[in-house]
């Protein structure tokens, strides 16, 4: 079932491009702005910037992952169909990462010349977003699925998300910067991928609880 979800979710995105596009504009013209305003010291904060840059960019899609789906009555066909909220979480999880979270992460090294930083860095950089993307996603998936209800929660899920993505974009941006004398061995990545495991760990659960409440009584 999670395939046939998937399927729909992907085919879905691909028709309504526009939304993965908006993210990656916003994304260019937020590295672009930085590059400008902030002139030689770019280069130094270039893994944060762009930690920062494609997590602001990625939740700019939140209104995607459930919302339209609960508001058109798509979640409440599927569980009517016997889908088990799990398997339509994972899907949505999945289809999020690579429709949002993966192109901004594929367009990253390239906004990373704007900046003048090193391969080592943007290397590293990529590597720990590759890494932090799983807690992002779960993250943004207990948000997204809290807010399904609303109709309009844009602000709103960017302020709920973003305490909890605080310790993932401290420990990304310090990771990225640890590659360049440790390698992936460094403590950072260990912890980001700590994270990542632990915000999954939770954030699946409590996903489906959400969608539960928001769907209400069977």
């Amino acid at each position: 079932m999670i395939r046939v979800i998937l399927i729909r979710e992907l085919r879905l995105a691909a028709r309504g491009a526009s939304g993965t596009g908006l993210s990656l504009a916003f994304m260019a013209l937020f590295i672009l702005l930085c590059g400008i305003a902030l002139g030689g010291s770019t280069p130094a904060l270039g893994p944060g910037l762009l930690w920062l840059a494609a997590t602001l960019s990625a939740l700019l899609g939140l209104d995607r992952f459930y919302q339209t789906d609960q508001q058109t009555g798509a979640l409440a066909q599927m569980h009517l169909a016997g889908t088990t909220g799990l398997s339509i979480v994972i899907a949505k999880c999945i289809s999020f990462a690579l429709t949002t979270l993966l192109p901004l992460i594929l367009v990253s090294p390239f906004l990373a010349l704007l900046i003048e930083m090193t391969g080592t860095a943007i290397t590293g950089t990529v590597l720990s977003l590759l890494i932090g993307a799983p807690a992002m996603v779960a993250y943004a998936s207990v948000t997204a699925a809290l807010l399904a209800g609303q109709r309009s929660g844009g602000v709103l899920a960017v302020i709920l998300t973003a305490p909890l993505l605080i310790p993932v974009l401290i420990f990304g941006t310090e990771a990225a910067n640890a590659f360049a004398t440790d390698g992936l061995g460094a403590v950072q990545f260990r912890m980001l991928a700590g994270l990542s495991f632990i915000a999954v760990a939770l954030g699946l659960p409590t996903s489906v609880a959400a969608l539960a409440a928001n769907r209400g009584p069977s």
